[in-house]
Order: structure tokens, then sequence, then C-alpha cells
């Protein structure tokens, strides 16, 4: 009789039985997580200890990953709209009702991202006045001015010499970070609040530059296949995520593959890269980078991770016909057969020679 009495309890008495014990293993919450994001959280908890499911029998009947789903239990991310409404219909609750958290939830995470950048682009307290000053100039003794044309002959001889080597050097390079390019970044420039047009969700499918959100971007994992670079870029101010190859061949595809399973794509028709358009993703960990090469390769990259990598090199440039044939590497102004042409700015040692000296 009391084998047959435990074969009756109905199912949502066991998951009541085992709700007491299971919400009292559950981590504490984020503290800077709020109220409506904290709201969302402890409801898709109660949803899952309510379905008696594990988080690997969870991530089985749903499209979304184990590790997912311990973030979104946790606070450490925004799950997408679907994943709460496929938590809500495997234990039958209201999806009016799970909509209208999430999306309060969405706005908290939106406004705790924009008060996270905010705090980082505050100014930094001033020092006072005695730190700030500078000491007098020291006076600097006058030379003759036979030495002075000396160094002017000296000056024009190092000018003719790098000219007849072919060497080109800009004239007032700027000391900011620069691009792959060459370009300066947004570094150099006085810091701006970065404006986008999506967050998260909204991001999905649409073009990082177009949207803003390129603006921040970084590379958050990095792999080679078979000499192709293979990017995870991500972009803080819009939690969104994709991916980029370089040294590509046409017929080369990138991926950016989403815990959530989603999977975008974009080929290279020419030059020797491309970038695919956006998925959310509320850390860089929740998607890789992969690409399909025409070769037959394939591969992706590990998770994003939190440091921020160094993007790849610039590709090899094709012989100049300017040098018979001869590499522009071989031009570069550290070349051995031209010790004394450096990269500086020659319009500053013509200033310093006539004027300062």
């Amino acid at each position: 009789m009391h084998g047959a009495a435990v074969r009756t309890v109905p199912r949502a008495g066991r998951c009541a039985g085992r709700w007491g014990t299971s919400m009292r293993e559950w981590v504490e919450l984020p503290d800077a997580l709020r109220p409506d994001a904290r709201r969302l959280a402890t409801e898709l908890r109660r949803l899952k200890d309510h379905s008696g499911l594990s988080l690997t029998a969870l991530a089985g009947q749903t499209s979304y990953s184990k590790s997912s789903w311990e973030r979104y239990f946790n606070g450490k991310a925004l799950p997408p709209r679907q994943a709460v409404l496929a938590l809500g219909e495997l234990v039958g609750a209201e999806p009016a009702r799970l909509t209208a958290l999430w999306e309060d939830a969405t706005i908290a995470w939106k406004q705790r991202g924009a008060a996270e950048r905010a705090a980082a682009t505050a100014p930094v307290d001033s020092v006072d006045d005695e730190s700030r000053s500078t000491p007098a100039p020291v006076a600097r003794p006058s030379r003759p001015a036979l030495h002075r044309r000396g160094r002017v002959a000296i000056a024009a001889a190092s000018l003719l010499a790098c000219a007849g080597a072919g060497v080109f050097v800009a004239l007032d390079q700027g000391s900011g970070p620069r691009d792959r390019n060459g370009r300066e970044t947004a570094a150099s420039s006085p810091t701006r609040q970065l404006e986008t047009s999506c967050f998260s969700d909204s991001c999905t499918a649409k073009d990082p530059k177009q949207t803003g959100c390129a603006g921040d971007a970084w590379t958050a994992a990095l792999t080679r296949i078979h000499g192709v670079y293979v990017e995870l870029r991500y972009s803080d101010a819009c939690k969104a995520a994709w991916a980029r190859i370089s040294w590509g061949r046409p017929g080369d595809v990138a991926q950016v593959v989403a815990d959530h399973g989603r999977t975008l794509r974009a080929k290279v028709h020419y030059d020797t890269d491309v970038y695919t358009a956006m998925t959310v993703a509320m850390t860089p960990s929740g998607a890789r980078a992969c690409t399909t090469l025409t070769v037959g390769d394939h591969g992706c990259t590990r998770p994003g991770g939190t440091e921020r990598l160094t993007e790849p090199p610039n590709p090899p440039t094709p012989p100049s016909p300017l040098r018979y044939g001869q590499p522009r590497t071989a031009l570069s102004s550290t070349s051995t057969s031209f010790p004394e042409c450096q990269p500086v700015s020659y319009l500053g040692l013509w200033w310093r020679v006539l004027v300062q000296e």
C-alpha cells in the first residue's frame, strides 16, 4: 500500500516538493540587477523549479544551451523573448504575462548599460594646481651661426638621401591609435556618447555599421583557419556580436553562431574580407565566429572572452611596378640600406634646425 500511494502522487506535487529545496540552492542575484530584471530572473527560476527539469534536460527540450540557461537564471544575461516563452510553454505559464515581464526587463537592462557607459566616460577628477605646475624653462646657450648653417646642410642632405631611396614618410603623424587602414580611431578624439539605433534583440540580423554598433566594437575571440583570420567582434553598447574574416578569397563564408542557436552568414564576393550581421549576445561568451572556406576547411573560434585581442594585420600588398617588381615592404623606413631614414616628421626637423636652434 505504501508503494501504491507513492505512485499515485501527481507530478505537480513532486515538483512542488522540490521547489522549496531548489529555491534555497539558487545563488543570490547580482546587486547591480535592476528591479524589473530581477523580477524576470526570479520568475524564470520559479518556472524552472516547477518544471522539475535539470539544466541539461532543459537545454535538451529547448534550443538554448545549458550555459545560456545558467546565465539567464542567475541574472548574468538578458534571455531572448523566445527563451522565456519556451520555458513558460513547458509548464503552461501565461505567454502574455511572461512577455510583459520580459519587456520591462529589457528596458531595465538597456538603462543599466547606458549608466555603465556614462560612468566609464565620466571625466576624472582634476588634480590641484600645485601638481599641474610645470618648472620654468631652462635657458639654452646660444650657438654660433656657423654651426647652425652646418646643421641645415646636414638636414638637407638627409632629406635628399631619403627621397632618393624612395622612402615616403608622413609629415605630421598623430600619436593616437589607428585602425588597420592607418586612420586614427576615435580614441584620439574627445570622448563622446556613442549613438546606436538598436539594443540586444533589436540588433539581430542588422548591420553593425549602419546601426552605430561598430563604434565601440572590439575583438573578443580570434583564430586562423588555413591562413584566414576569423574574429568574433562585440559591441558593449549594443550587446551584440558578429563575425568577420580577413585574408580570405571570394566564396569564403563568415558565420556567427549564437548560444541560442541562430546562425548568420556572409560571403566574400570580392576583396579579402567580409563581416556578418549581428546576433544578440549579452556577453561575448554568448557567441562564436566560424568560417567555411572554398578550399574545404571549416573552423570556429572559442566563445568570446573578456580580453580585447589585437586585430589581424593587413593582408600582404601586391608588388609595386615603380620598384621593378620589388615588394613594397622593401621600401620600409626601417630598411637596412638607409638606417638614417627613420619615420620622423621632417617638417619638425626643419623647424628645430631653423628656429629652435
